[in-house]
């Protein structure tokens, strides 16, 4: 019986991994295309105006001794915004993209922050934002 779990064990994994492999080429690929444009689109309900930061001019930091990750916006567009709200922005030259939404007001904004590429959306989050919470997402595509 030890021998036949053996064999189903490196059956499976001889069916496995090729496929694993195959699925890690496209995450890897060069020749994928880079997005051109990021969407924000802000629905929901916020009792005064969000602030929304956007930036296709940052870093992401990682601080050993602290074990923490962080982005460093550099420069940054800043606005006041109501959900339903949709913008894109051209991130062609640079290709990555941040945002960060925050409320400011003492009452709960009821949000969803959605965000596109190329009209894929790659991030959704729903949140109940007291004050001073924040929905904040960045992306840094690679490739040709």
């Amino acid at each position: 019986m030890g021998r036949l779990r053996q064999r189903l064990v490196v059956g499976i994994l001889a069916a496995v991994l090729p496929a694993a492999s195959l699925a890690s080429c496209n995450l890897l690929d060069d020749d994928q295309p880079l997005p051109g444009t990021a969407r924000v689109e802000i629905t929901g309900s916020a009792p005064q105006p969000l602030e929304l930061v956007v930036s296709d001019n940052f870093e992401r930091v990682a601080d050993f001794d602290q074990g923490a990750r962080y982005t460093r916006v550099i420069s940054a567009d800043t606005s006041l915004v109501q959900p339903d709200f949709t913008r894109e922005y051209d991130i062609g030259g640079t290709h990555r993209f941040y945002v960060r939404l925050t409320n400011h007001s003492s009452e709960v904004a009821q949000i969803l922050l959605q965000v596109a590429f190329d009209g894929e959306v790659e991030y959704t989050q729903r949140a109940n934002l007291s004050e001073g919470g924040a929905l904040e997402f960045s992306e840094v595509f690679f490739g040709t």
